[in-house]
């Protein structure tokens, strides 16, 4: 009767550091390190968003969760919880780009200016009112 209870014990401990460690790794995920992710398409924010608009949204969904390159124009920089986010535009005011950059991006988005055209690489999340990209970082400044 003893050895029964000690299994029950070993399992609920086992299962207990199991948690844990599964807890720990969720809530430190830091996400793909964008710089070794295969580019999947590079492209232009007016480029993006007439084949978004065209082919609707099922043509894109291949590339959710994969790297891509966008090239566009600088239209607004934020900094918040100690990330910066830039807004990318093309032609169209209402259509953005969303580009949340990695952390050591930092010292090169400071470098940047409203109206500077840049590429950036990141992963695509999907689309709301505008197309989301995490994880991002500059590939080059257009203007220099």
């Amino acid at each position: 009767m003893k050895s029964n209870s000690y299994i029950k014990i070993s399992l609920f401990i086992i299962v207990c550091i199991a948690a844990v460690i599964g807890l720990y790794a969720v809530f430190n995920y830091e996400g793909i390190d964008t710089r070794e992710a295969k580019t999947e398409m590079s492209i232009t924010t007016n480029e993006l968003f007439k084949n978004f608009n065209n082919e609707k949204e099922a043509s894109f969904e291949q590339y959710i969760e994969k790297a891509l390159e966008i090239k566009g124009t600088l239209y607004q920089i934020t900094y918040k919880n100690n990330k910066y986010s830039l807004l990318l535009r093309g032609n169209q005011i209402d259509q953005l780009v969303l580009c949340e950059m990695q952390v050591d991006q930092a010292p090169i988005v400071e470098s940047l200016k409203i109206g500077d055209e840049v590429m950036v690489k990141g992963i695509l999340k999907g689309f709301l009112m505008d197309a989301i990209l995490l994880n991002c970082i500059v590939i080059e400044e257009v203007n220099e």
